[in-house]
């Protein structure tokens, strides 16, 4: 037992080349930017709009929660205690079911989607000033967006959807909130993560989960469907800054 531990202490050093608080780049350097790719779990909370016990989104696809794909990129207002940067978002979502037939709670055997290509406009401030000024890995965040969900319905025959006077497509707009902690990947191997800031001028990697309240329902109207998330989102993915 003791020399599996001697082992395990002589072999630390050698898998982590960079020594706790080493400075992975110039602190003063100049930011511009970041880029991320996120996934989450998606259920719009359109049965919250109809009467108890009417709840047609749940007949039609079911309680999963599929997954919301989405892009986002930043750009960097002001970098000094932190960087504030000011970005967009666009992403996609889909979900699958079987159609209900008219004035009916069966299902039929046609199928019916609902697309969502959620956009957003949005303020993002992150806490990396120890990271680059002592190489401290977690760098909490948050952030506060506009969002745009545009959506459309399709039919048996993959069309949208339309019963002759209604078109199944439309925009639903509003806002949401984030809080989340990003963990520095430059911190497993410094020296390689210089590297890639030489060759490619990505200055910091992270993986990144979070946690997002939105109010998507054309900000409370009841007219609108409500396409808010129908519990707190829990986000992952990757975010890359340069």
């Amino acid at each position: 037992m003791i020399q599996a531990a001697l082992l395990l202490a002589a072999a630390l050093p050698l898998a982590s080349p960079g020594a706790p608080g080493e400075v992975l780049r110039p602190p003063d350097r100049p930011v511009f930017g970041s880029f991320e790719l996120r996934l989450s779990g998606y259920r719009p909370n359109v049965d919250s709009e109809f009467s108890a016990g009417h709840t047609p989104y749940n007949d039609i696809f079911g309680n999963s929660r599929p997954l919301m794909f989405q892009a986002h990129i930043g750009y960097a207002l002001w970098h000094s205690f932190g960087t504030l940067e000011v970005g967009a978002g666009a992403g996609f979502f889909q979900v699958t079911g079987n159609g209900l037939i008219v004035n009916s709670t069966e299902k039929s055997s046609d199928k019916t989607s609902l697309k969502i290509i959620p956009l957003s406009a949005s303020l993002t401030y992150r806490f990396d000033w120890a990271a680059d000024h002592n190489g401290f890995p977690l760098v909490p965040y948050l952030r506060a967006s506009l969002e745009r969900y545009q959506w459309w319905v399709t039919n048996g025959l993959g069309d949208t959807a339309s019963d002759g006077v209604h078109t199944g497509s439309g925009a639903t707009n509003g806002y949401s909130f984030t809080g989340g902690l990003a963990f520095l990947l430059d911190f497993l191997d410094p020296s390689m993560a210089r590297d890639m800031d030489e060759d490619t001028g990505i200055q910091h990697t992270y993986l990144f989960a979070d946690v997002t309240k939105t109010y998507v329902s054309d900000f409370h109207s009841k007219k609108s469907w409500n396409l808010s998330n129908d519990k707190l989102v829990i986000a992952g993915g990757l975010l890359v800054v340069f």
